[in-house]
Order: structure tokens, then sequence, then C-alpha cells
């Protein structure tokens, strides 16, 4: 017995015990022998991550020499030799000498399944980002939405949609979407404070291109607050914060001071420790004070 309790020497006394056990706590089986070098080199990652795991699966290590019996009871022709039980079955083998992280990647879905399944996704929106990137945003859209008529929980996803649909400059069908989920999460909260902007402006005023080009030449108050407040709204915060900002430096007593409580709702709309808030908040108070 090792001193770790999820670490376990296996004999045939203890074998149909640990068998048993597979039906509560996926059980490792290292299949290793003395005169093999990898297995020797593996040993002190495997019990590494049965200590981090912290009891997630049982470690159970057996001498192929010595255990010859439990050795061809599971097949084992080399080492080392990996073979993962959970229930009551093999789930899993690995052959070979393994990497950490490839031990940590064929582990996962059956000791960690949650962990696994946060991974699977964040690569599948790594994988949509880059397709918009690269311009291919149709074929990312289409994605994004089969992925949520099967999965409607999944928000991250649908925050991606929705920012994509924002940059495309399509913000009924942003809207449209981000409306489908009534209760508040915060994955999709930015977002709703970003279409909160809009309704300060009413619904009406010119397009953000035609607000944009009043800005370069000669703006008046009501052009920086507008243009502020849609810039940030369809996700321009930098451009839209520094609208606001002149007009807090240029017209600090506009509409009462609008331009303190806009730039305020802006911050809103920005993801929690975001810098760029930290930075023009400075900003903010310097011309306040």
């Amino acid at each position: 017995m090792q001193d770790n309790a999820s670490i376990i020497d296996v004999t045939e006394q203890n074998i149909q015990q640990l068998l048993e056990g597979s039906r509560q706590v996926p059980v490792l089986f290292d299949f290793w022998a003395s005169w093999c070098q990898p297995c020797q080199q593996m040993a002190p990652l495997l019990e590494k991550l049965a200590g981090e795991y912290q009891g997630k699966f049982v470690l159970a290590k057996v001498n192929a020499d010595e255990q010859q019996n439990i050795a061809a009871q599971f097949g084992v022709r080399s080492l080392p030799s990996l073979k993962l039980v959970y229930q009551g079955q093999l789930v899993s083998e690995l052959d070979g000498a393994q990497t950490e992280g490839a031990l940590r990647r064929w582990l996962a879905p059956v000791v960690d399944p949650d962990a696994a399944q946060a991974e699977q996704e964040e690569q599948f929106l790594e994988q949509v980002r880059q397709a918009i990137e690269a311009g291919h945003g149709e074929q990312a859209e289409q994605a994004l939405r089969q992925t949520l008529q099967e999965q409607p929980d999944k928000h991250a996803f649908r925050a991606l949609l929705v920012e994509y649909l924002l940059g495309e400059g399509r913000s009924d069908e942003a809207q449209s979407v981000l409306a489908e989920v009534l209760e508040d999460v915060e994955e999709l909260r930015p977002f709703r404070a970003r279409f909160a902007l809009l309704d300060k402006l009413d619904g009406g005023g010119e397009s953000l291109r035609d607000l944009a080009a009043r800005i370069d030449s000669d703006p008046t108050p009501a052009d920086l607050h507008a243009y502020g407040l849609r810039a940030a709204a369809a996700g321009q915060f930098e451009a839209g914060l520094q609208a606001l900002l002149t007009l807090l430096r240029d017209h600090p007593d506009y509409q009462d001071g609008v331009a303190r409580q806009a730039l305020l709702e802006v911050f809103d709309c920005l993801p929690k420790g975001d810098p760029m808030a930290s930075r023009y908040r400075r900003k903010m108070f310097t011309y306040l004070h």
C-alpha cells in the first residue's frame, strides 16, 4: 500500500475489491516492471496526477512480473500499459510511455468530464473566432446557430454569435438572438448593457458611419453623445469612450452632465476587470475634479 490512499499496489487478494470499487470511482491500472525504464519514468507522473485529482480516480499499480495472472487477465502484452476501468468495465487503454499532457487528455473524459467538456467548448470557440478572422463568417455563424439549436444553454456560444452579428451591423438579428434567453446570465449581461445604450437615443438618429464622418470634422455635443453610445453598442469601445470623454472635457454641462452617466454606462458593457475601463475611469475623474 502506498502512502496516498488513492495509490494502491495490486495483488490477487485485492483485485476483486478494486474492480468492485470502480463502480463508484474510476480505477487506473498501471502495469509496470522494475526493468522497464519507461515505466519508471512515467510512475512519478501518474502519482502526481493521482494526488492532484484528490480521489477522482484510484491509481492501481500492478507489478507485471509478480502479478502475471492479473496481467494476463487484462491482456497486457507490453509495458508500460495503462487500463482505465470504470463502473466495472474497461473504458480506455494506453500503451507505451506517455507525457503528462497526454495522460491528462486521456484521463479527462472519464475522471473529470466537466473540465474535458469545458476544454472542448473553448477549442470550438477558438476555431469559430479564427474562422471569423479569416473571413469565413457565414460558416462560423452557421456553426454557432446549429450548436445553439441543439444546446441553447451554451451562453458563451450565444455571446460570440451576438458579437459577430453586431460586428456585421445586424443589430436587429443580434438583439433577437439575445432575446431568446430571458434569464440574467453573466456572459450575456454586457450585451444587454450595450443594447440599453441604444435605448438612450430613442432608437433614432444617424448611422454610426455618418456620425463617424461628422466626428472627424466639427462635431456638436449631440454628435459626440450619439457617436459615443452607438460606437460602444457596436463593440467599438475605445472610439466610443474617447468621444464621450471629449464630450465631458469640452461640454461638461451638456444635458445636465450626461457625458459622465454615459461613460459609466459604457463601463458596464465591458468585461469585468477590463483594463480599458480602468484607464478611462482615471481620465474621467481627471476631468471631473
